[in-house]
């Protein structure tokens, strides 16, 4: 039986045909509070500037340890959020999507009002962050619960705004993961199968964590050639290995462009590449023949990384990374398969 939404990309005003969608960002966040990865440092020198508004003065400190200072990890205006993300509509951008997990924030009636604003498509995401993230209850919902809850924003609005998810995800996982992230990622795979949403995961910071939650929504009935696994780049190095599980068939999401940084607090023993890093890896998938699996985006989500605080914002890949990879040989049809075609059909519906 068709699905309602089937061969459509549903935005927060409504669904667009995916050859209407043009120049797309699959990973980013306009309105976000990330307050629960907070990590206050141990130094008592350093403990002033976890609680200090981003500025100048401790720029440089707060790019370092960008999950140390708390108004870092707060994106809750509005206005900024339009914009910064008119920056992209400037550089050619048209639209955007926005997988903030409901306990960080999502924001379904700001996104309507941003994308009527700037006339971008935005696109909404479903679901739950990692466990340290989760609602009080999480223990007690069980998976059809959450599964009946990821349908309804999809099929129906979330609770009574009306306005309609377009994404399962960004489910997130640590490593190793908790019971309820793998509930959590089973109600996923039901609401993916339901509705013929799009999956998007958020792996665990191991770099055999992609292929096991591969491996977990295969198991489980999901279909992998319409799952995305974001932050490659920060969780796998081989690309060798990235190859490997390109033939799953998932979609391989590099979204980390702009950060420049080899510092990761996240993760301080893994050395996180810069962009040259990132567009090697590119060059080497489209080169063993997956250009149609590659997604780049810059999961902005601190101010750091907005122009207002001296980041790249979000038209960075259009206006630094794009004349970069056509330099290394990617022509005008390659840059449109992964800027315009590959998210057309990464997040049209079943």
């Amino acid at each position: 039986m068709p699905r309602p939404l089937g061969g459509q990309v549903q935005t927060v005003l409504g669904t667009v045909a995916p050859d209407a969608i043009g120049v797309t960002l699959p990973h980013e966040h306009l309105l976000i509070d990330f307050k629960v990865m907070f990590a206050e440092p141990p130094a008592a020198s350093d403990k002033g500037r976890a609680w200090e508004p981003v500025s100048l003065a401790n720029l440089g400190w707060v790019r370092q340890n960008f999950n140390a200072n708390l108004d870092n990890l707060r994106l809750v205006d509005e206005q900024v959020a339009q914009d910064e993300i008119l920056l992209f509509k400037a550089a050619g951008g048209h639209t955007v999507v926005d997988p903030t997990p409901k306990t960080l924030g999502r924001d379904p009636k700001a996104l309507a009002r941003i994308a009527r604003a700037t006339g971008l498509n935005v696109v909404m995401g479903a679901g739950y962050y990692v466990d340290a993230s989760h609602p009080a209850d999480m223990d007690r919902r069980t998976v059809d619960e959450l599964a009946r809850e990821m349908i309804a924003d999809v099929t129906s609005g979330v609770e009574d705004t009306r306005v309609r998810s377009g994404l399962i995800g960004e489910i997130g996982t640590t490593h190793p993961w908790t019971e309820n992230e793998r509930k959590v990622l089973r109600a996923a795979v039901i609401a993916q199968q339901e509705t013929g949403a799009p999956l998007m995961i958020h792996p665990g910071r191991h770099p055999d964590m992609p292929m096991q939650l591969a491996e977990f929504v295969g198991k489980n009935g999901g279909d992998l050639r319409r799952t995305i696994m974001c932050h490659i780049c920060r969780t796998i190095a081989d690309v060798r290995a990235v190859i490997d599980l390109a033939q799953t068939g998932l979609w391989l999401e590099y979204d980390l462009f702009g950060l420049e940084s080899s510092y990761y607090p996240y993760n301080p023993s893994f050395d996180m590449p810069n962009d040259g890093g990132r567009m090697a890896h590119v060059l080497a998938l489209i080169a063993a023949g997956h250009q149609d699996q590659i997604l780049m985006s810059h999961d902005i989500a601190y101010k750091t990384s907005l122009v207002r605080y001296g980041g790249y914002g979000y038209h960075h890949l259009l206006v630094n990374v794009v004349p970069r990879l056509r330099a290394k040989g990617v022509d005008d049809a390659g840059l449109r398969r992964l800027l315009v075609e590959n998210p057309a059909r990464a997040f049209a519906f079943a």
